[in-house]
């Protein structure tokens, strides 16, 4: 990780159980605030990650904003700022993030990082993409929305698609994101990540997931219609022993729409696979 390239975070509780939270795409660490007060502070020490480009973290010019750039930044700070292993959940682009980090971690010979990885809607192979992705392949439409002032509207249109209940889409929630959408350097950033959000080598990269060996869960609303179901499934059959969990009623943000039902899947998992997953 070069000089400029600083990943700033937050930690929550003290507990010997620690979980590292990564947020989803044109978002930052705030799309957690309903799952955090929900997890025991004297059982988890939970860290709050802003991606590099997103959130408090640098948005420096010319960086490399690719999933597989994005995930050995996790294995880094994991190491760096961590005092053992840890569980790390992530959203959306998130998941793909920590699933890369898993992949990396074992090429790299530091699986001992990871107790176990927690991938909630994160796309695991090659999908449609999102809309603004596709808005942005146009060089002219990227950089009219890097130079021109994002309105709410932009912001309720992405929560429509990824929220089940649309009654979510209100002052509170559009607030924790659009900052994203408002902020220059961050709009750039957002850009270069959605230009790269395919790897080249995607064919050589999912035949690694069979050689994951440590705890997966994947967790999905039933009704995403950014990443669908269909994804978890896959991923389900892809890697060994890997463990799906279905939410009803729930769209793409399951730690916002159903944040209770969120917490018990991720804390049974966790108890469950308390000899891998808890730290002392």
């Amino acid at each position: 990780m070069s000089d400029t390239e600083i990943i700033r975070y937050r930690t929550c509780g003290s507990g010997p159980i620690r979980l590292v939270l990564v947020h989803g795409l044109a978002a930052r660490a705030e799309s957690w605030t309903d799952l955090v007060p929900l997890l025991p502070p004297d059982r988890y020490t939970v860290y709050l990650v802003d991606l590099l480009g997103s959130g408090e973290s640098s948005k420096p010019k010319g960086a490399d904003y690719s999933i597989r750039a994005h995930a050995v930044r996790l294995l880094e700070f994991i190491e760096r700022e961590l005092p053992s292993a840890a569980t790390v959940a992530g959203h959306s682009l998130g998941g793909a993030v920590v699933l890369m980090a898993a992949i990396e971690a074992r090429r790299m010979v530091k699986e001992h990082l990871l107790r176990s990885i927690i991938i909630i809607a994160g796309p695991g192979f090659i999908q449609r993409l999102p809309l603004m992705a596709e808005v942005f392949r146009s060089r002219l439409a990227a950089t009219l929305f890097v130079l021109l002032y994002a309105p709410d509207a932009w912001v309720r249109i992405g929560l429509r698609a990824a929220y089940y209940d649309e009654r979510l889409v209100d002052r509170e929630h559009v607030s924790r994101y659009a900052p994203c959408y408002r902020d220059r350097d961050a709009k750039r950033a957002l850009v270069q990540t959605c230009r790269r959000l395919i790897p080249p080598d995607a064919d050589d990269i999912i035949p690694l997931y069979a050689s994951l060996r440590l705890p997966v869960l994947l967790l999905w609303g039933r009704h995403d219609r950014i990443v669908p179901l269909s994804q978890g499934e896959r991923l389900q059959d892809a890697i060994p022993g890997a463990k799906l969990e279905v939410i009803e009623e729930c769209g793409h943000n399951p730690q916002e729409e159903k944040p209770v039902e969120t917490f018990t899947i991720i804390d049974r998992f966790i108890s469950q696979g308390s000899s891998g997953s808890i730290q002392e």
